[in-house]
């Protein structure tokens, strides 16, 4: 009997940590968010709503439940406060944030772009003033995701690299090693947890995957390279809202959605603006972006700590 007890604290508790195993501090905040939202998405469908208001409704529940599940995971699972994740919240906490926003936005901007040169989009209307009404569901949908991106770049950047690292370098494998498995993983898992609603969509399995698999890595090393969820958390919100609320190339034709711009779907499959090759190159050209930005923050922080430890000497 002590040998079962043992070998059941074993496979759920680590031996280097008075804490459950990595394995399960990564696997029990992703699954308890697949299901809250699979669970939202439910219970918005006993609603009389149209598609748009059961979206804010699904993301508003989730967003409600996860806000438990962190608090939970993060003091009675990993015993880490929550500011290790990544939420230091500074000046420059901030800046990163902004700035992901923009370039987030600018991402889809871009595959607009390629899109409509291609002749594979087409602009039927735009709103350049929106009025009250318009407004404020552009702001209800604002919130939404923001939510979005709060809970799933802790559950795929900020829970799920942290502890996949401490995981595996407590299994002697080096650090650099564990950083970049740990950043496929969480990559993959984010592309994987997308396709049931890629499947009800009746949508292009295969391109959806690549989809989520290059904006999770986009949003992964934006959180390596700065090691906060600041820049992630940004592009994130960038990219979803400029995709559905900005330039409507996700909304288009979905009942209750609203878009400053209304577009027009003229081709499918690999020319689709919101999962074909417009929005890949446009991702891709986000990765150069986001390492330059990186590169240059991380310069110009040395920069400023170098001068003030010159001039700490110097006083």
């Amino acid at each position: 009997m002590s040998s079962v007890s043992s070998c059941l604290r074993s496979f759920v508790w680590g031996q280097q940590h008075d804490r459950v195993r990595a394995i399960w501090r990564v696997l029990f905040p992703v699954l308890a968010g697949f299901l809250a939202f699979r669970l939202a998405g439910v219970a918005a469908l006993t609603f009389d709503l149209n598609r748009g208001e059961m979206m804010v409704v699904a993301f508003g529940g989730t967003t409600l439940v996860m806000l438990g599940v962190i608090g939970i995971s993060a003091r009675y699972l990993d015993h880490r406060p929550l500011n290790e994740y990544g939420y230091r919240l500074s000046r420059d906490w901030w800046q990163n944030l902004v700035v992901g926003v923009g370039l987030g936005a600018l991402i889809v901007a871009v595959a607009v772009i390629i899109a409509h040169s291609a002749g594979s989009l087409r602009v039927t209307d735009s709103t350049l003033v929106p009025d009250v009404a318009l407004l404020g569901w552009l702001l209800v949908f604002f919130a939404a995701f923001v939510g979005v991106a709060f809970y799933e770049e802790f559950l795929y950047r900020g829970s799920f690299i942290t502890n996949a690292v401490e995981g595996l370098t407590a299994r002697d494998i080096s650090r650099s090693i564990a950083t970049g498995v740990s950043l496929v993983a969480s990559t993959i898992a984010f592309a994987l947890i997308h396709l049931p609603g890629a499947i009800v969509a009746d949508a292009n399995v295969g391109l959806v995957v690549v989809k989520t698999g290059l904006l999770g890595g986009l949003f992964g090393v934006a959180y390596l390279r700065t090691e906060e969820l600041a820049l992630p958390m940004g592009l994130h919100l960038g990219v979803n809202y400029a995709l559905m609320n900005i330039f409507g190339i996700g909304a288009a034709e979905t009942p209750g959605v609203p878009s400053l711009l209304t577009v027009e779907h003229t081709a499918t499959g690999l020319w689709s603006a919101s999962r074909g090759i417009p929005l890949f190159v446009a991702i891709l050209a986000g990765y150069v972006t986001v390492l330059l930005w990186t590169r240059w923050r991380n310069r110009d922080r040395s920069a400023q700590q170098r001068n003030y430890i010159t001039h700490s000497r110097s006083d």
